[in-house]
């Protein structure tokens, strides 16, 4: 009886991931900000706040074997020396071809995190 127990909980568990999934491959905000627990982050840094929204939203195309491979933004200093056009392309609205995620969108909230890091001078 236990076994039985145990698989239905198993089943119920990965059906409910998987009716969470939204069924499509299209990029998605994939990392809330780390605002520690609902504060706001005056003073974002790369290593604290923003490498987790670029490796969860850019790194799949702008990495090893990405279509934008030639445009990295794997580190520190790949993602601040195209900070602007990074925060020029976020802001795009949905639908223009230069938008960035491709095919999706960053939370407004994570668009604000970005723009306040770049506002503050891009610190590690």
């Amino acid at each position: 009886m236990r076994k039985i127990k145990t698989i239905c909980s198993a089943l119920v568990l990965a059906l409910s991931v998987m009716s969470c999934s939204g069924g499509d491959d299209s990029p998605s905000d994939t990392t809330a900000p780390p605002t520690g627990g609902g504060t706001t982050v005056t003073n974002p840094t790369y290593s604290a706040n923003i490498k987790a929204i670029i490796d969860g939203n850019c790194v799949s195309c702008h990495g090893p074997g990405g279509e934008n491979s030639d445009h990295p933004l794997q580190t520190y200093e790949q993602v601040s020396a195209r900070a602007s056009d990074i925060k020029e392309r976020i802001g795009k609205p949905v639908g223009d071809p230069l938008k960035m995620p491709k095919g999706g969108s960053l939370s407004q909230a994570n668009i604000d995190l970005i723009n306040k890091w770049i506002a503050n001078g891009m610190p590690n």
